[in-house]
C-alpha cells in the first residue's frame, strides 16, 4: 500500500503541475512530493524490516490521513467539493488495505472529521447531502472489506494451526505405523462411508432447497401480479360503477314501450367487464368471498343447462350430481366461476366434439371430509410441459386474441381462498381431469331473502351521509340513493365526513368508500362510531386492498359490503334491510 501510494502520489505531482492553475499548483505540488517522500520512506522501512506488526496499523492509519490531506487541500483551495469522490475511492483503498477492524474505524472516523468541515464550507448546502450520503455508501464498503479481511485472517490462522496439529497426529502416527494400520483403515473407511451420507444428505437438502425457493419465487410473483390486478380492479370498477349506475337508472327512466335493447346490451357489456375484474381480483387472492352454506351437488345440477350452453352442441355434457347434503362454507358464485373456467376449458380441448363429464362427490383425504367436483373431458389432453405452468396467469396455449390467460389461474385463486386445492391429471390425447376439492361442513344452507323487483321498492327518508373521493362515482351514487328518496349529505373524504357529522342532526347510515386517501372508509367508519354510536355502516368498493380482509378473504364479522359496480337493486334491498336492522351478513 505504502508503495502504490509513493508512485500514486508522484503522478500526481506532474498532473498538478500541469493542470492547476498558478499559485495553487505549487503548493499543490510541494504537498504531493513530501506525501510520495513519506510513503516511500515508509515503503523502504517495511522492506528492511524496521516497522514492527504493532506499528503498522498506526502507520496505515497515518499514510491515509495523509493522502486524505492532499485532498483535502486540493479541495480548499479550488473550492471544487467534486473532491470528495477521491475521499470516497481513498475510503475503498483503505478498506482494502487495513486489516484491523478497530484501526480501520478509527481511519475512516479521522477522515470523517477532516472532509465534513471541509465540505460545509466549500460546497453548496444541497450538495453537502449528496456528497455524505456517498463517502457514508463507501464507508461501508471500506469497513464491510476491513471486517472481511480481517475474519479471512482470523480463518487461516485457524486453519494454520488445524494443519499443524494434523501434522503433528500424523508424524505421531507414522513412528507406530504398523500397529495402527488395520485400526486406520477402519476409521478412514467409517470416515468415507459418514462422508457419503453427508453428502448425500447435502444434495437432498440443495435439491429441497431449490424446490423451497421455485415455490417462493412463485409465491412473489402470484403476490406482485395479486397486487397489480387490485389497483387496475380498483380504478377500472370506479369507471365501470358510473356506466353502470348511469344505465340502471336511465332503464328505469324509460317510459313504457321505449327501445331499451341499447342501454342493456351495454350493460351485458358492462357486467362482463366488472366478471373480468373479478377474474383479476381471484387469481391474486384479492376478492373479498362472500360466504353462505350451500349444497354443492344441487349447486351444480342448477346450472347444468348454462354448463351445456358454454359447451356448446357438439359436446355432450353429462352430469352426476344426485347426492345431496354435499354441505360447503363458500361463495356459491365464486364456485360457479370455477366450474364456467373449467367447461371453457374443456370445451377449447374438443374442437371436433366429445363428453364432458361433471360429478360432484364427498371424498376424505387427511382425515378430513372434501367435497370433491370433477370435471372431466375427453379432449386432446395436456403434456408435462403445460401442466407445469398450467395455473400461471396470463399463461394460454391458444392464439394471440382467443383467450386471457386468466381462467384456471382464476380458479386456481378462489379455490386457495375457500381452502381447498384443485389437482389435474391429464396426458396427450387421452383428456383431462380437474379436481375441485373444498373442505365440507354439516349445517344446512340458510335461506336467502328475494332481490326487490324495483329500485324505487327499497326506498326510505332516513340520512345517508355519502362518502367518495371520485366525482363521478359520488355522483351517480348520490342519484341512486336520492332516488330511493334518502336524505343524502355529499363528502369527498374522510375528513369532510366527518366535519359533516359533527355539525349535522344524527345519521342512519354510512355509506362509504373502503380505498380514499388520507382516511381510508374502515378508519371513518371506527371514528364515526364514536361521534353517532347509532349509525350504521355499509363499504362499498372495487378493491379493499387489505383494510376489510382477514387472513381467508372474508369479512370482519357484522361488515356489510357492497363490490363495485354495484347492482342498484340488490344494494337498495340491502341498504334497507341494514336500516331495519334485518341484515347481518356482508352481501
Amino acid at each position: 500500500m505504502a508503495a502504490v501510494a509513493a508512485a500514486i502520489m508522484v503522478g500526481f505531482v506532474v498532473y498538478n503541475l500541469i493542470d492547476f492553475p498558478p499559485g495553487i499548483r505549487e503548493i499543490m505540488a510541494t504537498h504531493d512530493a513530501i506525501t510520495a517522500l513519506v510513503c516511500g520512506s515508509v515503503w523502504w522501512l517495511i522492506r528492511g524490516g524496521r516497522v514492527r506488526e504493532a506499528q503498522s496499523h498506526a502507520i496505515g492509519t497515518g499514510m491515509i490521513l495523509l493522502i486524505a490531506s492532499n485532498i483535502l487541500l486540493a479541495m480548499w483551495l479550488l473550492r471544487e467539493p467534486y473532491h470528495a469522490i477521491y475521499l470516497c475511492v481513498l475510503l475503498v483503498g483503505a478498506g482494502a488495505g487495513m486489516t484491523s477492524v478497530r484501526w480501520g474505524a478509527i481511519a475512516v472516523a479521522l477522515l470523517w472529521a477532516a472532509a465534513v468541515p471541509v465540505l460545509l464550507r466549500v460546497a453548496e448546502p444541497s450538495l453537502v447531502a449528496r456528497y455524505l450520503a456517498m463517502m457514508a455508501a463507501t464507508s461501508a464498503v471500506a469497513i464491510a472489506l476491513i471486517v472481511l479481511r480481517a475474519r479471512n485472517l482470523r480463518e487461516l490462522a485457524v486453519l494454520t494451526e488445524l494443519d499443524q496439529q494434523q501434522r503433528r497426529a500424523l508424524n505421531e502416527a507414522l513412528a507406530d505405523l504398523d500397529a495402527k494400520v488395520s485400526l486406520r483403515t477402519a476409521e478412514l473407511r467409517s470416515a468415507n462411508a459418514a462422508l457419503q451420507t453427508q453428502m448425500e444428505e447435502r444434495a437432498r437438502a440443495e435439491q429441497e432447497a431449490r424446490l423451497l425457493g421455485e415455490q417462493l419465487l412463485h409465491a412473489q410473483r402470484l403476490e406482485s401480479l395479486g397486487r397489480l390486478a387490485g389497483g387496475v380492479a380498483h380504478d377500472f370498477n370506479n369507471l365501470l360503477t358510473v356506466i353502470d349506475g348511469n344505465l340502471h337508472l336511465s332503464l328505469e327512466d324509460l317510459p313504457p314501450g321505449a327501445n331499451r335493447e341499447p342501454l342493456e346490451d351495454a350493460l351485458g357489456a358492462s357486467e362482463r367487464a366488472a366478471n373480468l375484474t373479478k377474474q383479476l381480483l381471484a387469481f391474486g387472492r384479492k376478492q373479498v368471498i362472500e360466504r353462505t352454506v350451500f349444497d354443492a351437488g344441487k349447486q351444480v345440477e342448477d346450472i347444468a343447462r348454462m354448463l351445456q350452453r358454454v359447451l356448446g352442441e357438439r359436446i355432450e355434457l353429462l352430469v352426476n350430481a344426485t347426492e345431496r347434503d354435499l354441505w360447503v362454507n363458500g361463495d356459491a358464485n365464486q364456485i360457479e366461476q370455477i366450474l364456467m373456467n373449467l367447461i371453457a376449458n374443456a370445451r377449447d380441448a374438443m374442437p371436433n366434439g366429445g363428453e364432458c363429464h361433471v360429478e360432484v362427490s364427498r371424498v376424505g383425504l387427511v382425515n378430513a371430509p372434501f367435497v370433491r367436483i370433477r370435471v372431466r373431458d375427453t379432449g386432446i389432453g395436456l403434456d408435462v410441459s403445460v401442466r407445469e405452468h398450467l395455473f400461471e396467469p396470463f399463461f394460454t396455449t391458444k392464439a394471440p386474441g382467443e383467450g386471457t390467460g386468466l381462467g384456471l389461474a382464476t380458479a386456481y385463486g378462489i379455490v386457495q381462498q375457500h381452502g381447498g386445492s384443485i389437482l389435474v391429471e391429464s396426458s396427450p390425447g387421452a383428456g383431462a381431469t380437474f379436481d375441485v376439492l373444498l373442505p365440507a361442513v354439516e349445517s344446512a344452507a340458510q335461506p336467502t331473502s328475494e332481490v326487490v323487483a324495483t329500485i324505487s321498492d327499497a326506498g326510505g327518508s332516513e340520512t345517508v351521509l355519502l362518502v367518495e373521493d371520485e366525482d363521478a362515482v359520488r355522483r351517480v351514487a348520490e342519484r341512486f340513493l336520492r332516488r330511493q328518496g334518502y336524505n343524502v349529505l355529499v363528502a369527498s373524504g374522510g375528513a369532510e365526513a366527518l366535519e359533516i357529522a359533527s355539525t349535522s342532526h344524527p345519521l342512519d347510515l354510512l355509506f362509504t368508500d373502503v380505498m380514499m386517501p388520507g382516511m381510508n372508509g374502515f378508519e371513518l367508519a371506527e371514528r364515526l362510531r364514536h361521534l353517532q354510536p347509532g349509525i350504521k355502516v355499509m363499504f362499498v368498493s372495487g378493491y379493499t386492498g387489505d383494510y376489510l380482509e382477514t387472513q381467508t378473504g372474508e369479512l370482519p364479522a357484522g361488515t356489510h359490503f357492497v363490490y363495485k359496480p354495484y347492482e342498484p337493486r340488490r344494494t337498495a334491498h340491502l341498504i334497507r334491510e341494514i336500516l331495519d336492522g334485518r341484515s347481518m351478513d356482508a352481501a
